[in-house]
């Protein structure tokens, strides 16, 4: 029973490795708006406005990593 429940366990981890390959081939096509087009609708904005940006940018950045943090030590506990 252990050998079955092992094997099973090696063949979901190959096929997260593919499936995460997949995803990553498919993330190289895509492109994003890229910054040019932020910077000339933030120029005309107030200093103020533009700290708020800066800011937010940190606060979403931080958000996405502690949901990738917590997700891996989610999946990491059932060891």
């Amino acid at each position: 029973m252990k050998r079955q429940s092992q094997n099973l366990r090696v063949s979901l981890l190959r096929w997260a490795w593919l499936g995460s390959l997949l995803l990553l081939g498919i993330a190289a096509q895509s492109f994003g708006q890229g910054c040019s087009q932020c910077l000339d609708n933030t120029r005309a904005t107030p200093p103020a406005v533009q700290a708020a940006y800066r800011k937010a940018i940190y606060l979403l950045g931080g958000t996405g990593a502690a949901l990738f943090v917590a997700g891996t030590l989610l999946i990491r506990r059932e060891r």
